[in-house]
């Protein structure tokens, strides 16, 4: 195989159920110009044979292992470090890519020079489809074509790696990797990458196909499972990207904006929390955190000073992120119980009209 000009990284745990239709979609792709890397996570199931089967058939395919499962980030990190391409994507095992979406994705980030290209995300629901007003917000982009990286961008797009091609160059030049052992890390690895970079080319089309399902991470943060408390990684992994950004001198380019972002994850780890007693554990790991950075946190902005004062410092909070998710699942109800009301409406006024239309004809009757 000549030098491929992508390398996907798939990660996979126990995903023999998704793994045929991943594969195919990646084997099929029409830029044929690409490696696959695939990571199995020390799956129980069927997923290493299912991916030894589909390499004997394909020399673009390459299988490493996990000898005991040690989560995505390490399993991305592996990936990174075999990656011989110019450019990096990601796709996880129970999801697809389009067919076409290695061409267009290649063809956005070379021909425009641009450090990052963007795609929207298709979401399939097997399991919360009552996040679909919520999802749609979130992945539909909200910019077109290319564009220079600048403070409201950050707040404007998804940061998941699955819909983006990376350039290699760039991850290697600042070492960006993945948060080890904890959730959420593509909160870390985006941000990152787009302090170390200045374009984005944004492809307005649903390229990749997010299947999601009842045991994937964003359910269990929607859940009330307190099993299931991964919350305050959103801040754990905040505090890692302060350390990345200081130690790269990146920080400088804005340090209001990191207090900005830093505010945005506070708010969803407290309001995500399943305990009382883990939001406080939140809050007096926050205050530390701001303590030991005092310099750079009086560089953020009154505003975001007060969003944190409040977030962190105060003893009451409402969760609007639960009211949303209240809302959410009582949508389609309401919308049943508006739809009824809508058609007994109409019926009533059926019913008169045909009363008034009886009562014309009477009228006209005894004139007769």
């Amino acid at each position: 195989m000549t030098k491929p000009l992508i390398s996907i990284i798939v990660s996979s745990f126990n995903n023999e159920k998704y793994l045929p239709k991943c594969l195919d979609h990646l084997i099929n792709q029409t830029l044929s110009d690409i490696e696959i890397i695939c990571i199995d996570d020390a799956s129980s199931d069927n997923s290493l044979a299912v991916l030894q089967d589909y390499a004997k058939r394909d020399d673009r395919i390459q299988i490493l292992t996990n000898d005991e499962n040690c989560g995505l980030s390490i399993v991305r990190n592996r990936g990174l470090e075999v990656a011989k391409a110019p450019y990096i994507m990601f796709c996880d095992g129970d999801d697809y890519y389009n067919l076409d979406m290695c061409e267009k994705m290649y063809y956005a980030i070379d021909n425009h020079h641009a450090d990052l290209a963007i795609s929207e995300i298709n979401v399939i629901y097997h399991a919360r489809r009552e996040m679909k007003i919520s999802d749609d917000h979130y992945y539909t982009l909200k910019y077109h074509g290319q564009q220079t990286i600048n403070r409201a961008l950050y707040f404007n797009t998804d940061f998941s790696v699955d819909n983006k091609i990376f350039k290699k160059s760039l991850i290697d030049q600042y070492h960006i990797r993945f948060p080890e052992r904890l959730h959420y890390e593509d909160a870390y690895f985006t941000p990152a990458y787009l302090y170390a970079s200045h374009t984005i080319y944004y492809l307005n089309e649903r390229l990749y196909n997010y299947v999601r399902h009842a045991s994937s991470i964003m359910s269990d943060t929607w859940s009330n499972n307190s099993d299931n408390d991964f919350a305050i990684d959103h801040i754990y992994i905040f505090f890692q990207l302060f350390d990345f950004l200081e130690a790269n001198q990146l920080l400088e380019k804005d340090q209001p904006l990191y207090w900005e972002l830093f505010a945005s994850y506070v708010k969803l780890a407290i309001e995500h929390s399943k305990t009382k007693s883990r939001i406080k554990e939140i809050r007096q790991k926050c205050a530390a955190f701001i303590e030991q950075h005092r310099d750079s946190y009086n560089q953020a902005s009154d505003n975001t000073k007060e969003a944190i004062r409040y977030l962190v410092f105060s003893k009451f909070h409402i969760s609007t992120t639960r009211i949303k998710g209240w809302i959410l699942k009582l949508w389609p109800t309401y919308c049943l119980e508006i739809d009824n009301a809508l058609r007994l409406q109409s019926l009533q006024l059926k019913h008169q009209r045909l009363l008034d239309e009886l009562n014309q004809l009477i009228i006209q009757q005894k004139q007769k």
